[in-house]
């Protein structure tokens, strides 16, 4: 019974707190709530993979890596499942920073405790990159065998895509069209396999079934389509209909922007990407930011394009393609 002080839920803890912010995909907030997490002597372990998370989200994989190994420093050998998901992170920090030897040695320790499939993708991954290709697929044969998952097929395709090698990665895609689609989400990705193969028909044809099984998601890879096609009026009317989705809002304005761009209506362009930021879907703005940098450039306001570069480095040091493309801006 709550009497004249009335009622009080409990207050969250600041691991709590950050837990709240992660999931929100407020990073910087939620490094905050870890660190204070730390200073107030919570469970050590689970704060500093919190910080690890925060810094990997703002893509500080160098300060990620030294987090998820102080997090591993603070475990007890008995605690397994939770070692093997700081190894997993760790991992992830180490591929980001291209440390492709100490990904493998950290995939090793992982899969000498347990067959994991993500252990023997991400050390697969590493192993192409350093062009070690008999490695990489029997890795890869593992992270496929039995599994019924599109993705996995998909994530592996990435991969040989990062590599320059997407003839070789084709081979994985064929294999993920031999399943049969049982779902909407099913023909979903069969319709993203068929467009990574290029065959825009047969990806509309999926796609297209998808969507008439109201799997909303496919309206946006319909725009892909109908942009790889040059139908840019069919691409903008999937577009405007992903529009009418909340949760595929600022995809839709990126495609818009896009088409847009291609038309060489930039004015239109950067008006679809402020739109889009406005959403706040922190997954889509960096496809978002970097696309406002090339419309600036394609229209030749180098000026402008140099700004929004050095804004988005800053928020994304990691990315590669980004780097390269402020090269080539610091040469204008």
């Amino acid at each position: 019974m709550c009497l004249l002080g009335g009622c009080k839920g409990k207050e969250l803890t600041d691991y709590e707190k950050g837990m709240e912010n992660l999931e929100k995909q407020n990073y910087k907030e939620a490094l905050e709530n870890f660190r204070e997490a730390v200073s107030d002597g919570e469970d050590a372990a689970k704060a500093w993979r919190g910080i690890g998370i925060s810094w990997s989200g703002q893509g500080a994989f160098d300060k990620a890596e030294e987090a998820f190994l102080t997090a591993l420093d603070f475990t007890e050998k008995s605690e397994k499942n939770l070692r093997t998901d700081l190894s997993l992170y760790l991992v992830d920090a180490q591929y980001h920073q291209k440390e492709y030897q100490a990904c493998i040695k950290t995939c090793d320790e992982i899969l000498d405790e347990k067959k994991e499939k993500n252990g023997y993708f991400l050390r697969g991954s590493a192993y192409l990159h350093l062009d070690e290709y008999k490695k990489a697929e029997k890795d890869f044969s593992k992270v496929i065998s039995g599994s019924k998952e599109y993705e996995d097929y998909l994530d592996i395709y990435r991969i040989y895509q990062e590599c320059d090698l997407n003839a070789d990665g084709a081979e994985y895609l064929e294999l993920a069209l031999e399943m049969k689609a049982k779902s909407p989400e099913d023909f979903y990705n069969r319709g993203r396999v068929y467009y990574y193969l290029s065959e825009f028909e047969k990806a509309e044809k999926e796609l297209k079934t998808a969507w008439e099984k109201e799997y909303a998601p496919a309206a946006v890879y319909l725009g892909k389509v109908y942009v790889e096609a040059n139908e840019p009026e069919k691409a903008k009317d999937m577009y405007q209909k992903c529009l009418k989705q909340d949760e595929l809002k600022a995809e839709a304005y990126n495609g818009l922007a896009y088409c847009s761009m291609e038309q060489e209506d930039y004015e239109k362009a950067l008006e679809y990407i402020q739109k889009g930021l406005e959403v706040k879907d922190r997954e889509v703005n960096q496809a978002l930011l970097f696309n406002e940098i090339v419309v600036y450039e394609r229209s030749r306001d180098f000026a402008s394009a140099k700004e929004k570069m050095q804004q988005y480095l800053a928020q994304y040091p990691a990315d590669a393609a980004a780097v390269k493309e402020n090269y080539f801006l610091q040469t204008r």
